[in-house]
């Protein structure tokens, strides 16, 4: 279980990368959704991103227990999640709404506007997750204002 557990919350490893690994969590949440979406559809996304949110919390409690950090950079599933938010409101394949999607998430997951920096200080996964999933939202909320305004 503790080994499973590492290369959930690591994103297969991945989350051992010196550099940036939040940049590549980032980069490999719109790979499975490229890939998810355009081999099946925007459901199938939908689905994966609940079934790993759903026990995200739990394995990350083990790894953060088993291995005594408070929020390790190497655990980047909340990345995975939080960089997965915008992209669920991406239909079909459009490189400026990715483009949006991935630079605003990093921005606000590097700079922890407000209220994500008090909402890392949460406790366990919930503080590790939880800044991540509302970067996410503000994340989301710029792609909408920019989908509303090339409607416009």
């Amino acid at each position: 279980m503790k080994n499973f557990t590492k290369y959930f919350v690591t994103l297969f490893g991945i989350g051992f990368i010196s550099i940036a690994p939040g940049t590549f969590g980032s980069l490999f949440a719109i790979f499975t959704w490229y890939f998810l979406n355009d081999l099946f559809s925007i459901f199938y996304f939908i689905i994966f991103f609940l079934c790993v949110l759903s026990v995200s919390f739990y394995f990350t409690d083990i790894y953060l227990d088993n291995y005594k950090k408070k929020d390790p950079s190497e655990v980047i599933i909340d990345e995975f999640l939080g960089q997965s938010i915008p992209l669920l409101f991406i239909v079909n394949f459009n490189i400026y709404e990715v483009l949006i999607a991935f630079v605003t998430f990093r921005f606000f997951d590097i700079y922890k506007i407000y209220p994500i920096n008090k909402i890392e200080d949460l406790k366990g996964s919930y503080g590790v997750i939880l800044d991540d999933i509302v970067a996410g939202i503000y994340s989301l909320i710029i792609l909408m204002v920019y989908k509303i305004l090339i409607l416009l």
